[in-house]
């Protein structure tokens, strides 16, 4: 008899605490407008909480799935595809979901809403200063306020600056945004989106070998475009890619990265380059080479960026061409203010008015190469031309849009 009255007692105040549970998740629920999907989450999850590989299998390709789920404790490059992302929250324009800790209080998470994965030294930086001024749009904690570096560099541990070795994981780069989420979940702000504008993302896919689905494989299935679409779980994030003219970028990217001081310098890193490039491709292909960890250390210039289709083509083949907004730098610079009218309809965002759009064109360019010495020699030039010429074909052919030919750039220069 005592042992019975023990356990009804005991299944009476677990009633008690399950009754309890219940009555503060339903007061937060209508405390916070936006715990309507997400207040019952975590007790829900207490009764069937999939796993995270049966999450990773609804993916329809076998090459993204989970396969490496204790890849963070045994400090490997983290499995994207083991990670259960919560459902996002319906009222928000930003993709954010929440989280509870041990006390039950939710936490806002936010991914970016958009990315400007591309081009390095094609403005993307004074593009994503300006776009900052409107009141909707918010940085990071990246570099400039604008550069994460998670996908091309830090989730391998490269670059990691403040933890040598380290790679990060998605919870960190989460917390890339916490600024943003913690502003849109005490103000209930629902218009506030942010975003990742790292360059290198649209190119630097050097450390392809280390993402566990492509252990093992002589050329990557999995890159940046599959992990980033699998974490927005079928929302599409605004994809946003600035391109200049192949040659100058390579012009000003050289001078940049300190690789050089005179065109004649210059000349002589495309010379070498030019012929590891070519050699390369001729052995193992294009999309060998240009992901090669190995070729790139030994390139005296980072001639192949500016074979821009090759990129594009990664990502076009994960998400439509409507999720992309392309521009140029030239007409970034010559027609500021229809660059960002364009961009900003295209995040789907308010407009701003004429004297709003006019300071944004009269603030300082960003980020300028200012030490590039002299002109590019002719001949330089020459050989440049002939190896883009038909990257810049595919280039134009692939989007669809002449622009990208550069025939404008071209016929100034003749002049």
């Amino acid at each position: 008899m005592v042992a019975g009255s023990s356990k009804r007692r005991m299944f009476a105040g677990v009633l008690v605490m399950a009754f309890f549970t219940l009555f503060l998740l339903s007061y937060f629920q209508h405390s916070n407008p936006y715990l309507k999907s997400t207040a019952f989450r975590i007790f829900q999850d207490s009764q069937h909480c999939p796993s995270q590989a049966s999450q990773a299998s609804e993916v329809v390709s076998p090459s993204h799935r989970c396969v490496d789920p204790k890849a963070v404790l045994y400090r490997r490059v983290e499995d994207i595809f083991c990670q259960k992302i919560p459902d996002f929250e319906k009222e928000l324009k930003n993709p954010c979901f929440y989280e509870y800790g041990k006390d039950f209080v939710p936490t806002l998470k936010c991914l970016p809403y958009f990315y400007i994965i591309g081009m390095d030294k094609c403005g993307t930086t004074d593009l994503h200063s300006r776009m900052m001024s409107h009141p909707h749009i918010r940085g990071n904690r990246g570099s400039l306020d604008k550069e994460t570096q998670f996908w091309a560099w830090k989730r391998y541990g490269v670059f990691n600056y403040e933890n040598l070795d380290h790679n990060l994981n998605l919870e960190e780069y989460l917390n890339k945004f916490n600024k943003t989420s913690v502003e849109i979940q005490n103000k209930t702000s629902v218009e506030i989106i942010t975003g990742d504008a790292t360059p290198m993302d649209l190119w630097d896919f050097r450390f392809w070998r280390r993402i566990p689905q492509n252990f093992g494989k002589s050329t990557p299935e999995v890159l940046t475009p599959h992990m980033v679409k699998y974490i927005h779980k079928g929302r599409t994030p605004k994809l946003l890619i600035q391109l200049r003219e192949p040659v100058e970028r390579l012009y000003s990217d050289f001078f940049f990265l300190g690789h050089g001081n005179s065109p004649q310098s210059f000349h002589n890193a495309v010379v070498r380059a030019l012929h590891m490039m070519k050699t390369c491709i001729a052995k193992h292909g294009t999309r060998h080479c240009f992901y090669d960890r190995d070729l790139y250390q030994k390139l005296p210039t980072r001639i192949h960026l500016g074979c821009y289709s090759v990129f594009i083509e990664e990502w076009l083949n994960v998400f439509p061409r409507s999720a992309f907004h392309i521009t140029r730098t030239e007409d970034f610079h010559t027609n500021t203010t229809e660059t960002l009218t364009s961009v900003f309809k295209f995040l789907e965002i308010a407009p701003l008015d004429s004297a709003e759009l006019n300071k944004l064109v009269k603030k300082d360019r960003k980020h300028v190469t200012k030490n590039k010495k002299g002109t590019m020699k002719p001949e330089t030039y020459r050989l440049l031309k002939e190896f883009y010429d038909p990257c810049i074909q595919k280039t134009a052919a692939l989007l669809n849009d002449s622009r990208y030919l550069w025939q404008d750039v071209y016929s100034r220069l003749k002049h």
